[in-house]
């Protein structure tokens, strides 16, 4: 789907009428009220009347005598809405299931918003559901009820007989004379009408979106420039954004953690979908307090979130459901933890088991290096609470690759496969950081061997997950190494990487607002996630002394003149305005983004970038991609 993708209707008719409410439908879009598409009109017999109306515009025509036929088809025209237009087959559980609040029903009679509630005529008299009744026979017991009005309802079908939630009523006053013929008459064209603007309500508000994305650094303004781009977003809003994402939103001087306030601003602003983006807030649960408030967002509960904020849980996890990783063990305890490195061979790697800002994995080459190691974290606790526990793991060789996937939980769509560069320095030295630099897709990576990732790392992580009551809805990033004994999970991330984000969102081909509604509505199976063919690359520019102590406060120059070239994009990490001038205001600054139609090509465009941006202490890797491009050869 591009970004101008229209709502995608289907209209389900019968012989019962003559497609009036077909034919409103079909003017209001060619109106441009209702901002979708007609993609098949369906009917139950090839003789219905409305189906001449399709003809008459061309649209598709699919004929579904048997009920039991209906769902395979619905399911390939990959569908938004479902309108239910004097349908008379009764729709089975499975469709309903299938498409929840899509399928909508147009009922002759006045449904209450609960079960058990009650609807008020326009003079305060009660008005008739008609429970179970169709057309003529709806109408006539409006007439033999002596009812003041007559009425009916548009709703989404559920499981519950004739009931769900309401989208839109109608009245119409019975007059004295009034019979079947003339009261039906009257009230079709009013029906005509409410189905015309319930759809156009629908499809104005899927278009029209406020977005709250959590976060401030390179991945969030890069996922905010790919939502800025589909054109059912009406406002972004970053919570607390930087210098990059006030271009294309409004930033809110509100934490990402401060769960409370957040919520207070969604309900207030009446967000229509939050994206959860960072480590920190997913670990405190802000996915489950959005949703104890009834508010959309996407991303993973605290729960399922866990895979990533406690290595000790995820490499536990690893071993119960046989998921292939490095032999490990798991400590609290200072003594016990250094006797069992004393038997062990070196290099080995000891690992803080909470979130560390990608720093908490120390590589210790000799027994001396090792023992700082536990000391600095669980007796010192220079990564705080992070530390209390440390996951102890033989040292793997082997190339590191990148790899994300979007879930709903239970479907799952792969990104192509990419290498990001965690050194501080180049040919991969110095200290670990949160990542310097990103390329996609990966030539060494083979068809062979993403299936044999998919198979047996990222499809059974998921259904794991799920049997063991920790159903991961959002995007998992397992961190992998290619030994050579076959892929091994280095770590679980719950959330995109960062700077992986900022290259995948240059290839990424699919309105990413349509992936995270299929994410949460659970149909990421019915959504087709395209990539372009192309190479891309994000080199990051980093502070002085970066991972390290480093100085805010920096003017950066060069930005226009560095985006000159159509195929850079910089994304802003640690940025922000102050007297007039971008500084910086972090360790990683900002992200230099290219595509080109191969990876030597985008590497060659971004580094022509750079040569135009300053800012005193600028520091990054010069060779990015150096290491895939010898592998490839």
């Amino acid at each position: 789907m591009s970004p101008n993708h229209k709502i995608r209707l289907a209209i389900l008719i019968s012989d019962a009428g003559t497609g009036t409410n077909l034919q409103a439908i079909i003017d209001g879009v060619n109106a441009g009220k209702i901002k979708a598409e007609i993609c098949a009109v369906i009917s139950d017999k090839a003789n219905a009347p409305g189906l001449e109306r399709a003809r008459k515009h061309n649209l598709k025509i699919e004929i579904c005598p048997a009920k039991e036929t209906l769902l395979p088809l619905l399911q390939k025209l990959n569908l938004d809405y479902i309108c239910l237009a004097g349908w008379k087959q009764i729709i089975l559980d499975e469709i309903i299931l299938a498409f929840p609040d899509k399928i909508l029903n147009l009922h002759p009679g006045l449904i209450p918003d609960t079960v058990d509630g009650v609807v008020k005529n326009p003079d305060g008299t009660t008005a008739l559901w008609n429970k179970g009744m169709m057309t003529t026979k709806a109408i006539k017991n409006f007439l033999d009820q002596k009812a003041t009005f007559a009425g009916s309802s548009i709703h989404f079908l559920t499981l519950d007989f004739d009931f769900g939630p309401i989208l839109g009523r109608t009245f119409e006053k019975i007059e004295a004379h009034d019979n079947i013929e003339s009261l039906y008459s009257r009230l079709k064209k009013k029906e005509n009408q409410l189905y015309t603007e319930v759809l156009e309500k629908l499809t104005f508000e899927r278009e029209n979106k406020k977005i709250l994305i959590i976060g401030n650094g390179g991945r969030e303004h890069a996922i905010g420039w790919k939502v800025a781009q589909s054109s059912r977003v009406k406002q972004i809003f970053f919570a607390p954004g930087n210098a990059g994402t006030a271009q294309i939103g409004i930033n809110l001087d509100i934490k990402a953690t401060n769960i409370g306030e957040l919520i207070e601003f969604a309900k207030k602003e009446k967000i229509d979908l939050t994206l959860a983006l960072p480590d920190d807030p997913l670990a405190l649960g802000i996915v489950d307090e959005f949703q104890k408030a009834d508010l959309r967002i996407w991303g993973p509960t605290k729960k399922a979130a866990k895979l990533e904020w406690s290595k000790a849980f995820s490499k536990d996890f690893m071993r119960r459901h046989n998921l292939p990783t490095a032999k490990f063990e798991i400590f609290n305890d200072f003594e016990k933890a250094k006797n069992y490195v004393a038997k062990q061979s070196f290099p080995i790697v000891i690992k803080a088991s909470g979130l560390a800002l990608g720093k908490g994995v120390i590589i210790c080459r000799m027994p001396e290096e090792a023992n700082e190691a536990l000391e600095n974290m669980l007796v010192k606790k220079s990564f705080g609470d992070s530390g209390n526990e440390v996951v102890i793991e033989e040292f793997l060789t082997g190339p590191e690759i990148s790899i994300h996937a979007f879930t709903d939980g239970k479907n799952y769509s792969l990104f192509p496969p990419s290498q990001d560069h965690k050194k501080i320095g180049e040919n991969d030295t110095g200290l670990n950081t949160g990542g310097m630099g990103t390329i996609a897709p990966l030539s060494f990576v083979t068809n062979e061997l993403l299936q044999n990732i998919e198979k047996n790392i990222v499809a059974p992580t998921i259904e794991k997950m799920s049997v063991d009551g920790n159903s991961f809805l959002g995007l998992l990033y397992p961190g992998l190494i290619l030994t050579q004994n076959g892929p091994k999970i280095l770590e679980y991330n719950a959330r995109f990487g960062d700077p992986e984000t900022q290259t995948y969102m240059r290839l990424l081909d699919t309105d990413i607002l349509d992936i995270f509604d299929a994410c949460i509505d659970g149909n990421l199976n019915k959504i087709e996630v395209r990539w372009k063919n192309l190479s891309a690359c994000t080199i990051v520019l980093a502070s002085g002394g970066y991972p390290e102590n480093y100085e805010k406060g920096k003017i950066i120059s060069g930005m226009k003149e560095a985006e000159l070239n159509k195929d850079i994009i910089i994304f802003h990490a640690g940025t922000k305005m102050e007297n007039n001038n971008l500084v910086t205001n972090g360790g990683r600054v900002l992200g230099v983004s290219a595509t080109g139609n191969t990876l030597e090509n985008a590497l060659a465009k971004a580094y022509k970038a750079i040569e135009k941006i300053s800012f005193e202490g600028m520091q990054y890797r010069r060779d990015i991609g150096k290491k895939a491009l010898s592998l490839k050869e």
